[in-house]
């Protein structure tokens, strides 16, 4: 029987390095049952536990949510399968037994790509929204926004300042042609 500080001794041997919290996450949500819990409340599990433990992180490396490793792990039909491969073994015919061995990862192949092009697509998607929520939220994006209505008004701004020169402009040259007029009447009469 192991404890969690067993198991996890066992399973950096085998090259699986994880944390104690990881491990109580994993035997929480996969529903791993302790074999054995002593006075002091530490828990101990079997070699079928630690196995489990193993094929649920393999699975998770190949993406699968917690509720379908869980549902994997209380499957029975891998181990009836171990033990058909194992009698295939015992029987002598090495052919038969590498055909079950190549056949099987070749489905769980298929398998593993659809889900890790499912999970890509969904992990993708949720980092997209995380990145706009967060440039929505940021002052950077609020300083755009302002600056945009900035560029708005002064836009309409210019364009009045635009009007306002050409009936200057008009108004000068009425001004020009009136003191044209003064001059003209001025020299006739004084």
């Amino acid at each position: 029987m192991l404890s969690k500080d067993d198991i996890l001794k066992k399973l950096s041997l085998e090259n699986y390095f994880i944390d104690i919290k990881s491990l109580e996450i994993f035997i929480s949500d996969w529903k791993i049952d302790p074999v054995y819990e002593d006075e002091n409340g530490i828990e101990y599990y079997d070699d079928l536990s630690v196995k489990k433990i193993r094929r649920g992180i393999s699975l998770k490396a190949q993406g699968y949510p917690d509720t379908q490793i869980a549902e994997k792990l209380e499957d029975k039909q891998p181990a009836e399968e171990a033990a058909a491969s194992q009698s295939l073994i015992v029987a002598g015919d090495e052919k038969t037994n590498i055909e079950i061995t190549e056949k099987q990862p070749q489905k769980l192949r298929n398998l593993t790509l659809d889900i890790s092009s499912q999970t890509l697509q969904m992990l993708a998607e949720a980092v997209a929204k995380k990145i706009s929520d967060d440039i929505k939220e940021s002052d950077f994006a609020k300083s755009l926004i302002e600056a945009g209505g900035y560029k708005k008004d002064n836009e309409i701004l210019s364009k009045q300042i635009a009007e306002l020169l050409e009936e200057n402009k008009k108004l000068a040259a009425k001004i020009n042609a009136l003191e044209e007029k003064k001059g003209f009447w001025a020299r006739l009469f004084g």
